[in-house]
């Protein structure tokens, strides 16, 4: 009878396609009949291959069959803001078809107060949020009632959450609502990605039924253009492309299709607006910018005209990675290296976003070396493998925030809390002495804060007719304010809003660049000139000005370095430089480009094979350099840079600079040091025995977690960032925060924060998983070291990067021009 069931069912849903001129997908109808056999899962295909439609179609079924729909029943996740217009169009479309009556509805931060209030007296019978809003819907008296009604979760770009601390959020609040709805279905939305089964069991919990995994056998294919430079310098440094090349890229690009022009950060983007608009002004008014932190209704105007047509071409970030369905656009521009795989999949997925479309993405290299890089990953998408993507363990930040929302709304009890908790896939591995430590600190402060009534968050009621159990909650209304105007996890410096003196918002810059502003300074910011007037109250005035400028706001955490995937393969890339004189079966474009530097390198020095490690000494007036090229990834490099300097210090006492990038890293002092002492003591600088502690010694490590302490203690409600009557500058922050990492450190050896801070350091920050790995790969590769006369092409952009860092009255091109001139001589 239940298939028979289903069968209807499918049906029914097949008209809505059919009405629409659309042919289900395989995929889909599995998905369908997934949901409507009471399964659980997650939904992993290409972008742009109907997976919303794949998850919404059976719950909405399911909330068809009430004549009058009352309550929410189904709730959307989503990981930005941006995404909700389109996703409610998808929903309201598909929920009108099954019943007029169904409302569909966004919360999130830039729903109006009066919305907000009109979702908790009524809420909406499908609700479009973000793991933010949802925490602080937890965080209502009545979130009991608002969810007594709801049937079904899908969480949409789930790849996207998961590997942030937004996923342990997300992952937290899932728990809450499964313990208390218990027939709760949840499903989630995924790009392809190489641990699925992981990411599924993280959404549905670890002690449900295992979860089904839907994907396809659609292959989206990608196309992959370079725009090659014309001319190839056998001194490759980064910066001696991208928009000094500019005239390459317009060759190539349609001016009256619709474009995405991707950057990897902000201040990329400004500066390429700012380039391609001086370039072309018969486009002024057909070209725009769009990166998160410029203002909500600007980014509004942004998406709705490239939607209309009326805009061209955009200059974006991440802000515009995800599923806002753009259907006009027609050309992908990835600019500079992606870094990763799924980064460089889901901006070509934003061209052809439908199923069947093949993608095109055109990439304009920021420097020569990062030819290689795409070449590595064109093959990586052939072969079909996928990047892991890992979810946070044992945030006990998150935990500690996610705590106080409920006592600030339903309250909890912690033998039951605990059990859900524990079913969450990221703390799984929770134990009860651990547990014990966090009550205790929301309870009455910790073993340093007892004596401080404002850290005694949660308090004892006892259930009525049990006196041995009881709830938590939060009673002080002033601390259940505060909480709520800092739930999140997003931390990151202080922003000061930008606005005209007389008129609207332009968005937000951190706190750092705007504190170095003088009176009448001009910079260049959301596409426009402007000269700063004052700052008052956390907002920096400003008018317009017809001054030229080349200061551009850099925002902290622009640095991307190479995943693990692409880092192996790019080792197999230059392994496959060695055999372009003899076999051309590998070459195409980008390598063909290269071979002007790959035969200059061959003959100043060497490329390595796939079972050799390249080590280059450089020696120039009275300094000695040493390069090592690991092919590592810039973070990995430069723990094992900091690492290696310590222990050649340790053989001779020296003071070194150090430069690193994706490649390697150079290691330079103004003595004539021996550095060959490398090849014959190899062992010693490879060693992982005492890793952990060289490490900590080489590097101020103090200082990186105590850095790391002020996000956790942000996001644990230990500081706040955001108060509803006064604001904090960022210097207050890191005040307020390092005294609690003083005294945390001195006198509570075991403070879990503390602990948590050193592990992040180590893990994300040092990358010491991926170091340990490194080094022991490296023990097995055979060395070739060689003294060159002349920096060789893949040294040169370590000996730039550290020419950037030493003061000079001449520009960087200038000094840059002048080296390469002199080699070549």
């Amino acid at each position: 009878m239940e298939s028979f069931i289903n069968k209807n069912e499918i049906k029914n849903i097949e008209k809505f396609f059919y009405k629409n001129g659309w042919e289900p997908l395989p995929y889909q109808i599995e998905s369908w009949e997934a949901y409507l056999n009471g399964k659980n899962g997650i939904i992993q295909v290409p972008t742009g291959c109907g997976k919303t439609y794949a998850a919404l179609m059976g719950p909405l079924s399911k909330l068809k069959s009430s004549t009058k729909p009352t309550g929410l029943s189904i709730l959307l996740i989503t990981p930005l803001k941006a995404l909700s217009r389109d996703l409610k169009n998808a929903v309201y479309l598909a929920a009108q078809f099954f019943n007029q009556e169904i409302t569909v509805g966004i919360r999130n931060g830039d729903t109006s107060p009066y919305e907000k209030k009109k979702q908790i007296l009524k809420p909406p019978n499908i609700l479009i949020t973000t793991p933010e809003s949802l925490s602080l819907l937890l965080s209502n008296k009545e979130s009991k009632k608002i969810f007594s009604n709801i049937f079904s979760i899908i969480i949409d770009e789930w790849h996207e959450l998961m590997g942030s601390k937004r996923g342990n959020q997300c992952e937290l609040s899932l728990s809450w609502l499964r313990g208390n709805k218990k027939d709760l279905q949840i499903w989630g939305m995924s790009a392809t990605i190489g641990n699925i089964a992981e990411a599924a069991r993280a959404i549905v919990g670890i002690k449900g039924e295992l979860p089904t995994v839907i994907s396809t056998n659609i292959q989206k294919e990608i196309e992959i253009l370079s725009v090659l430079p014309e001319e190839q310098t056998t001194f490759p440094w980064s910066g001696h492309l991208g928009i000094r090349s500019y005239s390459l890229l317009l060759e190539v690009l349609d001016k009256n299709k619709s474009t995405l022009l991707f950057t990897n950060t902000r201040n990329q983007s400004e500066r390429w607006y700012q380039c391609l608009r001086f370039c072309l002004p018969e486009m002024e008014d057909k070209i725009s910018l769009h990166h998160g932190s410029l203002d909500k209704d600007e980014r509004k105007i942004v998406e709705d005209g490239v939607k209309n047509g009326s805009i061209k071409w955009v200059v974006c970030t991440s802000s515009l990675d995800l599923g806002i369905d753009f259907q006009p656009v027609d050309q992908i521009v990835q600019i500079g290296s992606a870094k990763n795989l799924a980064r460089l999949i889901q901006r070509a997925g934003r061209s052809a976003h439908r199923p069947g479309g093949k993608s095109k993405i055109i990439f304009m290299p920021t420097n020569s070396l990062e030819l290689l890089e795409i070449s590595a990953m064109r093959r990586i998408i052939k072969s079909g493998v996928s990047e892991k993507i890992k979810l946070p363990e044992l945030s006990f930040d998150v935990l500690l925030q996610h705590l106080v929302s409920l006592a600030c709304g339903p309250g909890f009890n912690p033998t039951t809390e605990k059990e859900r908790i524990k079913d969450c896939w990221s703390y799984r591995n929770l134990n009860d002495q651990d547990w014990d430590w966090c009550i205790d600190f929301l309870e009455y402060g910790g073993k340093c804060l007892k004596a401080y009534p404002k850290y005694k968050k949660i308090e004892r009621e006892k259930l009525k007719g049990d006196e041995h159990n009881f709830n938590y909650f939060v009673k002080d209304k002033s601390l259940i304010r505060m909480h709520k105007f800092n739930i999140g996890t997003i931390t990151s410096d202080k922003f000061i809003n930008v606005k005209y003196l007389k008129g609207k918002s332009l968005g937000n810059l951190e706190e750092n660049f705007a504190s170095k502003l003088k009176l009448g300074d001009t910079f260049y910011f959301a596409g426009k000139m402007l000269q700063f007037i004052k700052i008052r109250d956390m907002t920096l005035y400003v008018k317009k000005s017809s001054k030229k400028s080349s200061l551009i706001p850099a925002w902290v955490g622009g640095q991307m370095a190479i995943s693990d995937l692409l880092s192996d393969n790019l080792r197999s890339e230059i392994d496959i430089c060695n055999k372009l004189e003899n076999d051309d079966q590998y070459i195409n474009k980008e390598l063909n480009s290269l071979l002007p530097i790959l035969k200059k390198q061959k003959d100043l020095s060497d490329i390595p094979k796939r079972n050799q490690l390249l080590i280059e000494i450089y020696k120039a007036k009275e300094l000695t350099s040493l390069f090592v090229f690991t092919l590592d990834g810039k973070f990995v490099n430069e723990g094992i840079a900091f690492l290696w300097a310590l222990r050649f210090a340790n053989k001779k006492q020296s003071t070194f600079s150090i430069s690193v990038n994706d490649f390697g890293f150079s290691l330079t002092t103004a003595e004539n040091y021996d550095f060959s002492i490398i090849e014959k003591e190899f062992s010693y600088f490879i060693e992982n025995k005492n890793l952990e502690e060289d490490l900590e010694n080489a590097i101020n490590f103090s200082e990186l977690t105590k850095r790391r302490f002020k996000n956790i203690a942000q996001i644990s409600g230990l500081v706040n960032q955001n108060n509803p009557t006064k604001t904090k500058s960022s210097s207050q922050l890191q005040i307020s925060s390092s005294l609690f990492y003083d005294v945390f450190t001195r006198y509570e050896e075991d403070h879990l924060l503390i602990k948590q801070a050193h592990e992040e350091v180590k893990e994300y920050q040092l990358e010491k998983k991926r170091i340990t790995n490194s080094l022991d790969r490296l023990s097995n590769l055979e060395i070739i070291l060689n003294e060159t006369k002349t920096p060789s092409p893949f040294a040169f952009p370590l000996l730039v990067e550290r020419l950037k860092n030493t003061l000079s009255n001449e520009s960087i091109e200038k000094r840059v021009e002048k080296l390469i001139k002199k080699y070549n001589s």
